[in-house]
């Protein structure tokens, strides 16, 4: 069976920065006032050092009007190709 995960899935974070954020014209601080978050986790979950939580897709989904299942499988999918990356040098 073929493996059909994307070889370099992005961090969720970066999609949320590159497909919303910016095309918006929303900067980082202004959309964590929006969703509640400090500007600190929200730069965190951006620059690819802390994932997606259940919590995090569900407050994302709702304030970008997408599903939260769409944040939870890149996040998934991240992981994964990380981790496969991780055996293949080890």
């Amino acid at each position: 069976m073929a493996d059909t995960q994307p070889e370099n899935p992005f961090h969720p974070g970066e999609m949320l920065l590159e497909e919303f954020l910016q095309p918006m014209g929303m900067t980082q601080a202004a959309f964590a006032q929006k969703i509640g978050w400090s500007r600190a986790r929200l730069n965190e979950l951006i620059r690819g050092k802390r994932g997606i939580t259940v919590e995090s897709a569900l407050d994302l989904a709702e304030a970008l009007g997408t599903s939260p299942k769409i944040w939870m499988n890149l996040q998934a999918t991240h992981d994964l190709a990380k981790a496969v990356a991780a055996r293949r040098t080890a």
